[in-house]
């Protein structure tokens, strides 16, 4: 099972986790808070939730499809979790702020930054890796990733997977590690076997040409224990930030 695999299985079980606790918190706050205040904090908060989602949403360049589907589930969600905050809080006190600490502690996001966190121990015996070429069946898979006529409504295509398109030669070192970033996004989303398999070839197109282009510093990012998802541009470029 590879890294990417295990990332997404632990995801969902986080997930899956942290929605029977929203649920629970919900049903104690119905029970426990007055009507009145649950309304004017779900409607606070849904606001809040939808706003943040539209300004992420239109700093990633998403399509407007996309912004259609994420506010408003985001606003959704976001007043859901705010009163399930508001329902432990009636129950059980301060005891909900342990509650939250401990969900955060264990989100994927914080257990990712502790395994690339790991700078201390000595650095690991790089082995010459084989370089990786792209399956000849993945030109059918990319051809049903871009496919003209009616897209699949669980995988629409936003505007930065035209550099799949593209020759992996002909972006920038920048382009490469952003594409390799936004990848991850894709790979995640995608539903039927055919297209995560497609952005599995895609992704290891990039490694491949990142390596090609930098084979030391493409060494160096292997060794630091990289996330799937990790940004790899302080290796790459003179940019860390994009």
């Amino acid at each position: 099972m590879s890294m990417v695999d295990v990332e997404l299985r632990y995801l969902r079980i986080w997930r899956a986790a942290v929605g029977l606790l929203a649920v629970l918190g919900v049903v104690t706050s119905l029970v426990f808070v007055s009507p009145a205040t649950n309304l004017a904090v779900f409607m606070v908060a849904a606001f809040t939730a939808g706003a943040i989602c539209l300004s992420v949403g239109l700093g990633r360049d998403l399509p407007t499809s996309d912004l259609h589907n994420m506010v408003p589930r985001g606003a959704v969600l976001g007043g859901l979790c705010v009163l399930a905050v508001c329902g432990y809080a009636a129950a059980i006190g301060a005891r909900t702020v342990t509650l939250l600490l401990l969900m955060v502690c264990v989100s994927p996001p914080v257990i990712g930054w502790l395994r690339s966190g790991r700078a201390d121990r000595p650095a690991r015996r790089t082995l010459p890796r084989r370089p990786i070429r792209l399956p000849k069946a993945s030109n059918r898979q990319l051809n049903a990733v871009q496919a003209d006529g009616d897209p699949a409504a669980d995988w629409p295509m936003p505007k930065y997977l035209v550099a799949v398109v593209r020759s992996v030669g002909e972006l920038s070192d920048e382009e490469l590690c952003l594409a390799w970033r936004r990848s991850f996004t894709q790979l995640q989303r995608a539903m039927s076997p055919d297209r995560r398999q497609a952005m599995v070839d895609v992704r290891r197109a990039y490694l491949d040409e990142l390596e090609r282009r930098h084979p030391d510093s493409f060494a160096v990012w292997l060794a630091s224990n990289p996330r799937a998802a990790g940004n790899p541009a302080r290796f790459f470029t003179h940019r860390a930030d994009h």
